[in-house]
């Protein structure tokens, strides 16, 4: 199947989509710090999620906003081994 970027683009849009339009993206900057924490100490993602009482596709926003920023970096075992 051959990707034809000129007719994809110029085609009127038929049904638009909002994804993940049900997930919270708002965090207060304190909240963010102790998920910085969490994630220094290990915490597996679905752990932080309960903490919070939010899905951890949210927690997986908020540590991609942070990584973005600088304020986190990898760590061993990844987003839900920890270490």
């Amino acid at each position: 199947m051959a990707f034809h970027k000129q007719s994809i683009l110029r085609e009127p849009r038929k049904k638009r989509i909002i994804v993940c339009e049900d997930l919270n993206f708002f965090w207060d900057e304190p909240e963010l710090k102790d998920v910085i924490k969490m994630w220094e100490l290990g915490a597996d993602v679905r752990i932080i999620g309960r903490h919070f009482d939010r899905d951890p596709d949210e927690i997986l926003f908020a540590l991609i906003h942070l990584a973005r920023k600088g304020r986190i970096g990898k760590r061993k075992g990844g987003l839900l081994l920890g270490l």
